[in-house]
């Protein structure tokens, strides 16, 4: 399992082809999306507990954000009507807090530490499902482009070396950190890109350029249909405004 996450972050090319011929490439593939989502998952249940186990913290987390939104507000704040936005939520602020407040005390029925721990245990296990489900929308995809580019890899190589992309997700562990844990997460998923595109290149025998498009062409047909259909909508919602 270590050798399989280190030769996924190295980008090691005599790691991959071994990995394309081996015989459980799945298997592997598939352990070490397990391994990283059970480890992102304990992580952030370690850290949703100790956040949950005390109503203060959630309040005091809840208040600084709020305090934050409406100071990048009030920077952004140019119109009017968009000050006096700001202006209702700083005045609102204190019985939002009062109302979040009341309903941290409300009666549950189980215990606080109970439901503190059922949480973290759902969490945890969810994450590597939100893992799998991710990667296989996307190995079917990039599969499918690279094979109308003339790939000759299989489904099953796609799928093993496809899962080490997810192997620089284990950086999500550390989403909790302001503004250091989004940082992360954005390099993970440019580090899993380059990974996928490289196993994309090894399974089907391509360029680089190649393995590049036939990972983004979908995503970007995807994109551009829902550009033109939020055009479409308002272009249809402005001329329903005028008649």
């Amino acid at each position: 399992m270590i050798d399989t996450f280190n030769g996924a972050l190295t980008l090691s090319q005599t790691f991959f082809r071994g990995m394309r011929e081996a015989p459980d490439v799945v298997r592997r593939g598939l352990t070490l999306v397990l391994f990283v989502g059970l480890f992102v998952g304990g992580v952030q249940a370690i850290s949703t507990m100790i956040t949950n186990s005390s109503p203060d913290r959630v309040i005091a987390d809840i208040e600084t954000t709020l305090a934050q939104s409406i100071q990048q507000q009030s920077l952004t704040a140019t119109s009017a009507s968009q000050r006096e936005m700001v202006q209702l939520l700083k005045e609102n602020s204190a019985g939002a807090l009062n109302l979040v407040r009341a309903v941290m005390d409300l009666p549950t029925p189980l215990p606080r530490p109970v439901s503190v721990i059922l949480q973290g245990l759902g969490l945890m296990a969810s994450t590597p499902l939100s893992y799998l489900g991710s990667l296989m929308l996307t190995v079917v995809l990039t599969h499918i482009a690279a094979q109308q580019l003339g790939g000759q890899g299989t489904i099953q190589q796609m799928l093993g070396m496809g899962a080490l992309s997810v192997a620089p997700h284990a950086l999500d562990a550390l989403s909790f950190i302001p503004v250091i844990g989004s940082t992360l997460s954005v390099i993970a998923w440019a580090w899993g890109l380059v990974i996928l595109v490289l196993s994309t290149s090894i399974v089907h025998r391509l360029d680089s350029g190649r393995a590049t498009l036939a990972v983004l062409l979908y995503p970007l047909i995807g994109a551009l249909l829902l550009l033109f259909g939020c055009c479409a909508f308002f272009i249809f919602a402005i001329a329903s405004g005028g008649r």
